[in-house]
């Protein structure tokens, strides 16, 4: 990608490129970086609006070959070209929004350049204590994302010493860095107008502009690519790199939106669109820091004074039951409301949850739901186009079923990192969904989907390889794939527990384990561990008839292009529904296409009427 600047200088790493920098007033030669320099280090998001055309062309290659994977310390901030993660990034549109973030010290250059920070620091110094800010003008459009989530030592491939973090994703869109002045706001078109031809704004700060405004412009939140002078990238979003499987598992319970995590180091707050010191520069002024999550009052303050993000936080610890928050569900969903309607797209799949599921004096509306669903989605919330991809495929009341929508949702949810909505989107490819039958590209989905450690698509991607469907057959590289869904997901112990009672994959028969496995699952609200214990275990059991024909809308399709499992699996919903001749028809095809769970289920005997 081609920049147009002049050089950011001062950064060790870029004195070689860009030859010495004249400094400010009074002429003399660039300030000398101090021996020691001191890295802010820690900021999850950083800008890289100051990196040169090289290192930027280094990131773009490294992320074409896998995920890419960073050292992020008190050394700095540096590239591990011959290290990655094995994935892939694609790309989300969005609802075009434009900001300026203006860095008004040494440290809020230093939080949020970590890479050439330290150079600009070095050269910017004196004039930020005279009033000179630097303004960064940006033009969002989409962004780029992989589902992994957590990432293990053990995942790292190549030569890591040092590796600390992996870039889930970046922001994407133009931007232009210019000097401005603390008593001067500037719109983002002034920003990218200043400097006329030469670049320069002033002898002290080179001026970098990277994309077009009017490219910008054509982008819409469905865009399959960026437009072509509007894909630079803005902010990376990184995550840790966990010392073990075991740690990545246990910070995978924590199941809140990316959009919604704390991304600042400690003793510094997010205040518009910059990690900064509290009640420093703008702050003190008229912004609002963005509140931590976990502190309900100091979020319900943030949110009271229109800080979208923080009334977001609000909300989902309201609904989760954590932070000490006071609010009802039914306060809860006003305060999601209000995050939306202020512009947060977390905020808008927050409000579509509540009002899917109802209750707590929220009334239940699944239309208005895939309404806030699809405004998350456009604004730039994954799990939002997941949502509405979701409520497509299955069909709710008041929803009518749509596979062709729910792809077009599904496909952008899993593009910008949402790995449930990869593994809906892989049902499609199954077939018998309006779909041609593409058994590869299913199994590339639920593996996509299970990267991210969800569940359902470990679950999913365990069932293609037990089977050898779109990928090598290896029934013990199934038992694995179904024991991770398993650990990842009580829930989703269903196919787990039917290993154990067929003995197969290495594994040893065992019913009592079998039925421990199944009950558990149905514990933790799977509906069809639920339909098989009450059909065969105990008929006392509650099953949720509305979910379990949710699976009937899906499996259907898939039966019939000759996914064998489903087609069990809809012999035992059946036998649920009262349907006990379709039932044997449905065990009896799914046995004839090969799966060995169908038949055993074909032989026991229901033990509801």
């Amino acid at each position: 990608m081609k920049l147009t600047a002049l050089c950011l200088a001062g950064s060790a790493l870029l004195v070689a490129a860009c030859g010495p920098t004249p400094h400010d007033s009074g002429g003399g030669g660039a300030k000398a970086l101090p021996p020691s320099p001191t890295f802010i280090t820690g900021n999850l998001e950083p800008m890289i609006v100051d990196w040169q055309p090289e290192q930027r062309g280094d990131l773009e290659e490294v992320m074409r070959d896998g995920l890419v994977v960073v050292a992020y310390d008190n050394q700095g901030f540096r590239l591990l070209k011959g290290c990655k993660v094995d994935g892939k990034y694609d790309f989300m549109g969005m609802t075009r929004r434009e900001r300026v973030v203006r860095l008004e010290s040494v440290d809020d250059v230093k939080a949020n350049l970590p890479l050439g920070g330290m150079g600009l620091a070095a050269q910017l110094g004196g004039e930020f204590e005279k009033g000179a800010t630097l303004d960064i003008a940006m033009v969002t459009i989409g962004k780029i994302r992989t589902t992994w989530r957590n990432v293990a030592k053990k995942d790292l491939i190549g030569n890591c010493a040092n590796a600390s973090h992996v870039v889930r994703g970046a922001t994407v869109g133009a931007f232009a860095v210019d000097k401005g002045d603390r008593t001067r706001a500037r719109a983002v078109a002034e920003i990218f107008g200043a400097g006329g031809s030469g670049g320069m704004s002033s002898k002290s700060m080179v001026r970098v502009v990277d994309g077009v405004l009017s490219d910008c412009e054509q982008a819409l939140p469905d865009s399959p690519k960026a437009p072509g002078r509007c894909a630079a990238i803005i902010r990376v979003e990184l995550i840790p790199i966990n010392a073990s499987e075991d740690e990545a598992h246990k910070n995978n319970a924590d199941d809140r939106s990316p959009e919604l995590r704390d991304v600042c180091p400690p003793g510094l707050v997010m205040v518009d669109g910059k990690c900064t010191k509290p009640n420093s520069g703008t702050v003190a002024r008229k912004s609002v820091a963005e509140c931590t999550y976990g502190n309900a009052r100091e979020c319900l303050e943030a949110c009271k004074v229109n800080n979208a993000k923080s009334c977001s936080k609000l909300a989902l610890m309201a609904w989760k039951g954590e932070g000490g928050s006071p609010q009802a569900q039914s306060e809860a969903a006003g305060v999601a409301g209000k995050a939306c309607r202020d512009g947060d797209p977390a905020g808008c799949t927050l409000l579509g949850n509540f009002l899917l599921l109802g209750g707590q004096g929220v009334q239940k509306d699944s239309r208005k739901a895939a309404e806030a669903f699809a405004k998350g989605c456009d604004d730039g919330d994954a799990d939002g186009c997941m949502m509405v991809g979701t409520i497509l495929l299955t069909g709710r009341d008041g929803v009518p079923r749509n596979t062709q929508l729910a792809s077009k949702a599904l496909t952008k949810g899993c593009k910008g990192g949402a790995h449930g909505a990869c593994s809906d989107l892989g049902l499609l490819f199954l077939g018998g969904q309006g779909f041609n039958k593409d058994l590869p590209l299913a199994a590339g989905l639920f593996k996509k989907a299970c990267d991210g450690d969800n569940s359902t698509g470990c679950s999913n991607y365990a069932y293609m390889q037990e089977f050898g469907m779109g990928t090598p057959r290896d029934v013990q590289r199934a038992v694995l794939g179904y024991a991770k869904s398993c650990k990842l997901d009580e829930s989703s112990c269903t196919w787990l527990a039917a290993m154990f009672q067929l003995g197969k994959g290495g594994l040893q028969k065992d019913d009592n384990k079998a039925v421990q496995l199944y009950k558990l699952s149905c514990s933790k609200g799977d509906p069809i561990a639920c339909a098989i214990v009450r059909a065969y275990l105990d008929p006392s059991t509650k099953v949720d008839a509305e979910q379990i024909k949710g699976y009937v809308n899906v499996w259907k399709g898939t039966c019939d292009a000759g996914t064998a499992r489903d087609c069990s699996g809809l012999g035992v919903i059946a036998v649920n529904l009262g349907m006990r001749e379709e039932s044997k028809i449905l065990l009896a095809k799914g046995c004839q296409l090969g799966d060995e769970w169908g038949c055993l289920m074909a032989r026991m005997q229901p033990r509801i009427p």
